[in-house]
């Protein structure tokens, strides 16, 4: 043990007494550091990166199934994952905006098998996007999302399309099938 302590005691002399050859990188074209003023005019200027964060964080979810009545009807959520500043309504099942900006939203659904699936993200009274699944002999997942810009005041929800068709979504106690989440993007101002 103490032989190999030596050596590499040895080793380490000889790396750290050999010289060095001199730094040749792809910057040494640049004036020296001691000329930081000439150094950043002579940089070009670099785009101001912003970051902040997100005041307006959305996820809930829905364990029970939903078929379609006679009107339209705003999906109602049972599980709130983050309801952060808790702008969701969780008995209108609708997102109230407190803060202007640009917002993304999301549902994700299951479809029932041999049944219909018509739901739209609403803005407001405004259908702004639709998710559609035709009857099958399988379900499936469904996912859509979109980004509004919304004002203050301003409601985004779930409607299920009424009762013209066969029409429902599938979830069951144990597990969340169904989801809408949402988040701020860039607030009007900053």
């Amino acid at each position: 043990m103490f032989g190999s302590l030596l050596l590499a005691c040895l080793f380490l002399h000889l790396v750290v007494s050999i010289p060095q050859p001199a730094c040749r990188r792809c910057c040494d074209h640049l004036p020296p550091l001691d000329d930081a003023a000439t150094l950043r005019e002579s940089m070009p200027a670099m785009p101001e990166v912003r970051t902040y964060i997100n005041m307006t964080i959305l996820k809930v979810g829905r364990r029970k199934s939903l078929h379609s009545i006679d009107n339209y009807q705003a999906l109602i959520f049972d599980t709130i994952f983050v309801n952060s500043p808790e702008h969701f309504d969780m008995f209108a099942g609708k997102y109230r905006c407190q803060i202007p900006g640009i917002y993304f939203f999301n549902v994700n659904i299951h479809t029932w098998n041999f049944k219909e699936t018509y739901l739209h993200i609403m803005q407001n009274s405004r259908e702004k996007a639709i998710v559609y699944a035709q009857p099958s002999d399988r379900s499936i997942m469904q996912s859509q999302s979109v980004m509004l810009p919304l004002q203050e005041g301003d409601e985004v929800w779930v409607r299920l399309y009424k009762r013209e068709r066969e029409n429902a979504i599938y979830s069951d106690d144990v597990d969340i099938y169904i989801t809408f989440n949402g988040y701020l993007i860039k607030p009007e101002t900053e």
